[in-house]
């Protein structure tokens, strides 16, 4: 493989937790045609659990608490991201970041602190804390729900309201985007079943359906949406196992929208796989055993490979995806990687 062809790959981000002394950051090229990745160099960010892409900019979160949790961005230069800046979150534990092109603004969802964090940028670099909201809420789950838990920041279809997940709470709010980027403090909450832990949410391409995975109780809701109004229209099990205690993770659409993918941990470690009905509803017709504690996962934009992060086992595992079946195979094709729990394909 010449230089040349290695300059025009894919790159495959892969984030992960520090406590083993790597890096936080690691990036490799990825060859959409073979599934195959090859290490090209590394950024050291600690705890650099979640990551998001902008055009030539990436940023990463550092999931840290004590009052050092933090965002950082970087700018893609001669094929490489080099460091811009990093400005503190205010929030403890942030675990997702989320970058709204209309606006330049960037937000977390900080879990330990309940909270979201919002920053204005310049040309990639973050400026200090614009807006700091907390929630306050709690549910049926003591060991998991006794104070809010903000888990995931995301935009409505048309790009206008940022929904915030919160695991501890059992509910999702909706902030309205002022023109700024900043937040409506003021916001509507939907409610989600008491115990459930909302964790994450996709939309459709279409906009016209939303579908959340609860962390807690492995059910996958089913929402359609008119503007910020989500009614509920499903409830499936993501994890069919008879254990009390179960832990979801990450979910997935596909690039060409017919199949929706989640993943299980703790009761069991899976990637499920659901076909998605004309009317947005989800039939569970294949699962997939993977090494232990899968966090997060994505498919490659090509919708040929899926590639799952286990946290535990130390190795993202790179399957081959059946677009016709839903199916998964395992490609025997491993990234080491230490603690991975972020995958990002630019």
């Amino acid at each position: 493989m010449t230089l040349s062809t290695i300059l025009l790959l894919p790159q495959l981000i892969i984030g992960s937790y520090t406590s083993k002394g790597n890096p936080g950051i690691e990036v490799f090229n990825w060859n959409d045609r073979t599934g195959i990745a090859r290490k090209s160099y590394s950024l050291r960010v600690p705890a650099a659990s979640y990551q998001a892409i902008a055009g030539n900019y990436l940023f990463s979160v550092s999931e840290e608490g004590d009052g050092k949790a933090n965002v950082s961005s970087f700018q893609l230069q001669d094929g490489k991201y080099q460091a811009i800046n990093t400005e503190l979150s205010r929030g403890d534990h942030p675990c997702f970041v989320l970058f709204r092109e209309k606006s330049q603004t960037l937000y977390t969802a900080n879990y330990s602190g309940g909270s979201v964090s919002v920053f204005t940028t310049d040309k990639g670099k973050i400026n200090p804390l614009a807006q700091y909201i907390a929630y306050r809420g709690s549910s049926v789950n003591n060991d998991r729900q006794n104070s809010s838990h903000a888990h995931m920041v995301t935009l409505s279809p048309d790009q206008n309201t940022l929904f915030v997940t919160d695991l501890g709470a059992d509910k999702l709010y909706a902030h309205r985007i002022l023109a700024n980027g900043l937040l409506e403090e003021n916001r509507s909450e939907i409610a989600i079943t008491p115990g459930n832990g909302p964790r994450h949410i996709r939309f459709n391409a279409k906009g016209d359906r939303a579908y959340l995975l609860n962390e807690l109780s492995s059910d996958v809701d089913v929402f359609s949406v008119d503007g910020t109004n989500l009614k509920k229209i499903q409830s499936i099990p993501a994890d069919t196992s008879a254990a009390k205690v179960k832990g979801s993770a990450d979910i997935h659409i596909s690039p060409n929208g017919k199949w929706l993918l989640a993943s299980n941990r703790i009761s069991s470690n899976q990637v499920v796989v659901f076909k998605i009905s004309a009317n947005g509803k989800l039939n569970r017709v294949f699962h997939q055993n993977v090494a232990k504690i899968p966090r997060n996962f994505t498919f490659d934009p090509s919708g040929k490979f899926v590639l799952v992060a286990s946290q535990e086992e130390d190795r993202v595992q790179v399957f081959k995806f059946n677009n016709v079946s839903g199916t998964l195979t395992d490609s025997h094709q491993d990234i080491l990687v230490k603690s991975p729990v972020s995958l990002l394909i630019r």
